[in-house]
């Protein structure tokens, strides 16, 4: 991982214990920089909350290594969600202090890919690769599935999502 605290100026290594080789796939920041949350496929989450100086793995899906392939975070560094291709999707609402597997409806499995968060973090968009896109409105706690595309799977691969979570994105590999 490479870290600028100068607007891309300059730029610093910043590695999490452990292997120095590592695939990493997602991250996400707070507004102010000072809590960053990293994914490796097959393999950690891991945490900063001091703008990437020292970090911690964090274990929201157990002692295993896991595909993290998604993540989004409220601006305040709050609200976290973090997605496991052909797993799960897990919350913090402390920071990463805590987490807790939140379940949209349908297979408890599935290959997150995208996911956008409005600031405050109460608006929170997950989407499937070969899926579904899920929306919830209450900070995680309830999900319903939406449909721009009609009712057909999607490899969801971007999006993303205004401020204040009246404006949101989502694209499709190979799609529209």
């Amino acid at each position: 991982l490479y870290l600028s605290t100068n607007s891309g100026s300059s730029w610093s290594e910043v590695q999490p214990a452990g292997d120095a080789n590592k695939y990493w796939y997602t991250s996400a920041m707070s507004d102010d920089g000072s809590v960053i949350i990293a994914g490796a496929t097959n393999g950690r989450l891991y945490l900063s909350t001091d703008s990437g100086t020292n970090w911690s793995e964090v274990k929201p899906a157990g002692n295993a290594n896991k595909t993290w392939r998604t993540s989004s975070m409220s601006d305040d560094g709050s609200v976290i969600l973090a997605g496991v291709s052909g797993g799960r999707l897990y919350l913090s609402t402390d920071s990463g202090a805590n987490w807790s597997e939140v379940q949209p409806a349908g297979d408890a499995d599935k290959n997150w890919r995208v996911s956008a968060m409005s600031d405050d973090g109460s608006v929170i968009l997950a989407g499937v690769n070969g899926g579904r896109l899920y929306l919830s409105t209450k900070s995680g706690s309830s999900w319903s599935e939406v449909k721009p595309a009609g009712n057909a799977n999607k490899a969801w691969y971007t999006s993303a999502m205004s401020s204040d979570g009246s404006v949101i994105i989502a694209g499709v590999y190979n799609g529209r």
